[in-house]
């Protein structure tokens, strides 16, 4: 029993690590030197964005001397820009951590005086039950004095510096065949409005570990902001006009384009809530129950990042993303002055 219960956390232990944490909003300041590009004149659309998303760490040139306003963001490049966005917007640098060692996953548990009581390197040491209200038993037995009534419960990798932290009930738990088992049944695992998600598994770590951008795959998956499988490949294969025949991510993230859909649904994710600007939004090509992702396209809008992309105020969504007008919506997340207010 114990070595069953084991291997289901070792499978869910990934997903525990997911589970959504706001983001704070926290105003970003300029960490370097705009160097001034080549390409980029100064008084043109794009040049405030540009060196405002440059001096924040947000956005490099493709040169040294060179912005390349018009070039296409592929997939991978929109992904490493949301991972820096998220971490700019919540009191970060906007760094892409390294991928931990995930051979060194640990749990520990400290009671409400902070002091830890329980700690485990392995997470076969545990028993644990994925139903709907998750639970890990760390004895066995109705019941254990030792045990606190409650717990704060982190888990994490060694080395990797994004923790979760859970709140967690003592409880007892009847197991099949009559054992029972000593606990904490934990408030922090559950569905959150649909945003739970899950780390990439393990047979995409091994299979994407060496692509340059799946740091920061991992890393959006660490923090509960997406799953790899089941949302972030999903749309790049709409945006392949559905088509899943044979789509590897490690050629088509470095290789296609990304689009306008991409774009606002993972800058929604990962700039945190931003106030409304323009509370009733019309866009012509964004239907509610139709599109996907509407919630999220209508936020931007609302929100004065997104303004379209002619009088009518069209998405275009389906449309590819240029280096520039990406750097003039990101720049509006960035600087609350810069947000557009419809007349």
């Amino acid at each position: 029993m114990r070595r069953i219960l084991g291997l289901i956390l070792t499978a869910v232990f990934l997903s525990a690590l997911s589970i959504p944490c706001g983001a704070t909003g926290t105003e970003t300041t300029a960490s370097r030197e705009y160097p001034g590009f080549s390409d980029v004149a100064e008084g043109s659309a794009s040049y405030e964005a540009v060196k405002l998303c440059y001096e924040r760490g947000l956005m490099n040139g493709t040169s040294d001397t060179a912005f390349n306003p018009q070039g296409k963001l592929t997939i991978a490049q929109l992904v490493v820009l949301a991972v820096r966005l998220y971490d700019l917007q919540n009191g970060g640098e906007g760094t892409v951590p390294d991928l931990p060692d995930l051979s060194q996953p640990y749990l520990r548990f400290y009671d409400s005086e902070g002091t830890l009581f329980a700690s485990y390197s392995r997470p076969e040491e545990l028993q644990f039950n994925a139903g709907e209200r998750p639970y890990i038993s760390l004895s066995d037995g109705p019941d254990d004095p030792g045990l606190p009534e409650s717990c704060r419960l982190e888990i994490g990798f060694e080395g990797y510096n994004h923790i979760k932290v859970f709140e967690g009930v003592k409880e007892s738990y009847g197991s099949a065949g009559g054992f029972m088992h000593q606990g904490f049944v934990g408030t922090g695992y559950r569905f959150d409005g649909g945003r739970f998600t899950t780390l990439p598994g393990s047979q995409y770590v091994e299979r994407y570990k060496e692509a340059w951008w799946f740091p920061a795959v991992f890393y959006l998956g660490s923090e509960g902001v997406m799953a790899f499988d089941g949302e972030l490949v999903y749309r790049a294969i709409v945006g392949n006009n559905g088509d899943d025949s044979g789509y590897d991510p490690a050629v088509r993230f470095s290789k296609d384009n990304a689009s306008r859909a991409l774009f606002a649904w993972l800058v929604d994710r990962t700039a945190g809530e931003l106030p409304i600007l323009n509370e009733a939004v019309n866009v012509p090509d964004v239907t509610p129950d139709e599109t996907l992702d509407a919630a999220a396209i209508l936020r931007l809008y609302q929100a004065g990042i997104l303004t379209g992309v002619d009088a009518a105020g069209s998405f275009n969504g389906s449309g590819e993303l240029t280096r520039a007008q990406a750097a003039i919506m990101l720049a509006r997340v960035l600087e609350p002055s810069l947000r557009v207010k419809s007349a």
